[in-house]
């Protein structure tokens, strides 16, 4: 089935209708969607859900350009993220994680390195 590039799906995944927005597609996650991408026209894409299950992953990326023995994390993705670490050369470092509040975290090491902290 070939479906134009301004549609919105019912809940049921059933029902197309043609909108007078250029490029824009409904998702409704508690109804059977399904957006395929057709390489006739690869400014259509198309995304599948089943059920009303979606996962989204959220990442924060703490920048420390200032070498330390301990980063202070601020983040906005609530809760206990897993958190990874790299130095300059994007070398895997191991530090002891410090969860002091569902947005504030600590990373303590015992050497002084700048790099970057992956929070997902």
């Amino acid at each position: 089935m070939t479906v134009p590039n301004q549609v919105i799906c019912d809940a049921d995944g059933n029902q197309i209708q043609i909108t007078e927005y250029p490029n824009a597609v409904n998702v409704y996650e508690d109804g059977r969607n399904q957006i395929c991408i057709d390489p006739e026209a690869p400014t259509v894409i198309a995304v599948q859900l089943l059920g009303t299950e979606s996962i989204f992953v959220k990442r924060h990326v703490h920048n420390q350009a200032s070498p330390s023995t301990s980063w202070s994390i601020t983040h906005a993705l609530k809760g206990k993220p897993q958190v990874t670490v790299v130095d300059t050369a994007d070398t895997c470092v191991v530090g002891d994680v410090t969860y002091n509040s569902d947005t504030q975290i600590t990373v303590s090491f015992s050497a002084a390195f700048a790099g970057n902290a992956y929070l997902t």
